[in-house]
């Protein structure tokens, strides 16, 4: 059998394989007939701030609206993320093939390119690559492929953070770095030092030295005269995989080089794939959604109720309505929301027959558990969620308990105690064959592969934003119908400044709190669509003062104001050390800048860039996000868009009259 080798001679083929990179930079004609063309992104690594780069393929006619799973291809030494993109070796055809075959998300990164071989900082830009896809997409299964030193990278990151991956393809590489006597030089430079000077660098990334944590889907092709990767390490790993009763699938040929050929890589990017798909199996449906009306009333606290942290008018029972509906058109769904903030079973029991079985529903949710941590003891929490459960099934109502969502460590919901609250709700469920939607685990397993993607779904420490509402009612959704409807893109609830529509209607006076230099604008912006309009603003003079400066100025001075009309235009250069804490401020200003409950006065933010036209803040996007997510409107600047500021706000708010705002 003839080697056709990933390296070969390193001093011969270096040279070509450099070259190889460089032209694969200029994308030509897309000969994959079912992905779609590559998408060069870059972003600023979080570990040292410098530009990284991974490309994605889409499938064709993908509809980014529903969750997919995505393929992410490692390179080989020498080489960058063009490699798993555009070459024809048998290896990259397989899994460009693989992919569109199975619909999946293709991703190819850098991760520090032509020498890595998974080093702390290509770790480190892994992990930011996954939270970035989990944002742009909604990501159910993560498998992880590579040739030579993308097969060893692959099998290296998954068994430091298995919690990531749920398969792994590594074609010719290894899973012993102690042991391995290849690319030395490149291979300190990338870990930091030798094995001398950095033996747990080298440690850590032996999948052969963990096998008790590589749990998912592996197969691993390996060749008997590879003089270059030698198979031992992995024929030795998938051994102990075995014993451990492991999904391993080992494709071994004695006579093999340092290759893989196209038939084989097939084979072990089908197993790994199917084995990893077939693990996400649908729950039996609780409801039958059929032509007679189905109603459902959701108990809970201040997650369950409508309340700030997800702008005010819906939260994820409302937003499961309107899931069900799509699903069901025929159905009559009718979705009542029955959560209170501070409440706990205490007092859902107290109000289970007025609030909840006086409606006569089909079906009840139960949701608490983030207030009975704190003052309710875990056998008292027990008997009544099962004195819930059993009075609602004596009414002929079905039940479906949840577990509260994950939230931030503090002192007063300690992880840990929640986590003994959850798993009581798990055993009630189980002990009264109950379904149980597991809203807490789902955060934790966002949480554990995307932290970013899951913190900005929250709000504050334990209530989650609309975004975060949105995840919730899929996963209810998916526990009620065992159907899936992602709700990501769900257009914002219309008219979009209800209680301004009311005032203008009534010919009031509207008292608006604005943040500068807009509170010089509104009144005229207003009376362009509707010139009798009685406008009265109070300045929130907002330049030269950091989020946190503003955040504690939302907290003063707008729920004791009662404005009808609030505009947050938070400066660019608004200062804060970190992203976090940047997030945390920006919320909060959202957050006290709506009323507590159902919303009483209306919120607009408007973008940066209406101010700066010629700029780019470097957390613009992050701004943005936070707003969408929170469900709030936000005025915003096209690229080639010259108006002035009063223009801009002009023209959204006459946009807005078309929706019946002045009617």
């Amino acid at each position: 059998m003839t080697n056709r080798y990933w390296f070969g001679n390193f001093q011969t083929l270096a040279l070509s394989l450099m070259i190889m990179g460089a032209s694969a930079v200029s994308i030509g004609a897309d000969e994959r007939e079912e992905l779609g063309p590559a998408v060069d992104i870059s972003f600023t690594a979080k570990l040292d701030g410098t530009e990284q780069r991974y490309v994605i393929c889409l499938p064709k006619n993908i509809d980014t609206n529903k969750p997919h799973s995505v393929l992410i291809a490692l390179h080989g030494h020498g080489s960058d993320r063009w490699q798993f993109v555009n070459d024809s070796r048998d290896e990259c055809r397989a899994a460009r093939d693989a992919a569109a075959k199975y619909q999946l998300i293709y991703a190819s990164p850098d991760y520090r390119a032509r020498t890595s071989w998974m080093g702390p900082a290509a770790e480190s830009d892994m992990l930011q690559i996954l939270d970035d896809l989990h944002q742009r997409y909604r990501i159910e299964k993560v498998i992880l492929c590579g040739g030579s030193m993308g097969g060893t990278s692959a099998l290296a990151f998954a068994a430091i953070h298995p919690e990531a991956i749920d398969a792994v393809v590594s074609m010719n590489g290894t899973a012993n770095l102690i042991e391995y006597a290849g690319f030395t030089e490149a291979i300190a430079t990338s870990y930091g030092g030798t094995k001398a000077e950095q033996p747990e660098v080298y440690r850590t990334r032996s999948a052969e030295l963990f096998p008790e944590r590589l749990t998912m889907p592996v197969a691993m092709t390996t060749g008997g005269h590879d003089v270059l990767v030698p198979p031992d390490s992995c024929l030795r790993l998938s051994e102990r995989l075995k014993k451990l009763g492991s999904p391993v699938h080992s494709i071994h040929r004695a006579e093999g080089g340092h290759d893989t050929t196209y038939a084989d890589a097939i084979d072990a990017l089908q197993f790994a794939i199917e084995k990893c798909l077939q693990s996400k199996r649908l729950p039996q449906p609780v409801l039958s959604f059929n032509e007679s009306p189905k109603t459902i009333v959701c108990l809970g606290d201040s997650v369950t109720g409508v309340y700030y942290h997800t702008g005010g008018q819906r939260a994820y029972p409302e937003l499961l309505e309107l899931g069900l509906r799509r699903l069901f058109p025929n159905a009559g769904v009718k979705v009542i929301n029955a959560g209170i903030s501070g409440q706990t079973t205490v007092e859902g029991l107290e109000r289970l027959e007025r609030d909840v079985l006086s409606k006569q529903p089909d079906l009840v949710t139960i949701s608490f558990g983030l207030n009975d941590v704190t003052r309710v003891a875990p056998e008292k929490f027990r008997e009544n969620l099962e004195t819930l459960v059993n009075r609602c099934h004596t009414r002929n109502c079905q039940v479906v308990l949840c577990t509260p969502n994950a939230v931030i460590d503090t002192p007063s919901r300690p992880i840990q105690k929640l986590t003994t609250f959850c798993e009581i709700i798990r055993a009630v469920g189980r002990d009264l064959s109950v379904t149980v939607c597991d809203q807490y685990r789902a955060g934790t397993h966002l949480r554990s592969r995307a932290p970013w993607t899951w913190r900005l779904t929250m709000s504050d420490e334990i209530h989650p934003n609309l975004d975060g509402h949105k995840r919730m009612a899929e996963e209810l959704c998916l526990s009620i119908a065992a159907r899936t409807l992602p709700l990501d893109e769900l257009d914002p609830p219309r008219p979009a400044l209800p209680h301004l529509k009311s005032l203008l209607q009534q010919r009031r006076i509207i008292r608006v709190l604005a943040m500068s230099p807009y509170h010089t604008l509104v009144e005229a912006a207003l009376k362009g669509v509707n010139q009798d309009a009685i406008v009265e603003v109070t300045p929130w003079l907002a330049d030269g003062k950091s989020v946190l400066a503003l955040e504690n100025e939302a907290k003063a001075t707008v729920r004791s104001l009662k404005p009808d009309l609030v505009v947050i235009a938070v400066p660019r250069d608004a200062a804060a050390d970190t992203d976090e804490q940047f997030v945390h401020s920006y919320s909060w200003i959202m957050n006290w800048s709506l009323s507590f409950g159902h919303q009483e006065w209306d919120c607009i933010v408007v973008d940066p860039s209406v101010a700066d036209f010629d700029k780019i803040g470097k957390r613009d996007d992050l701004c943005r996000k936070l707003v969408r997510a929170q469900g709030l409107e936000m005025i915003t600047r096209a690229t080639d868009d010259k108006s002035t500021q009063l223009e801009l706000l002009r023209d959204w708010f006459t946009r807005q009259s078309n929706d019946q705002l002045a009617k």
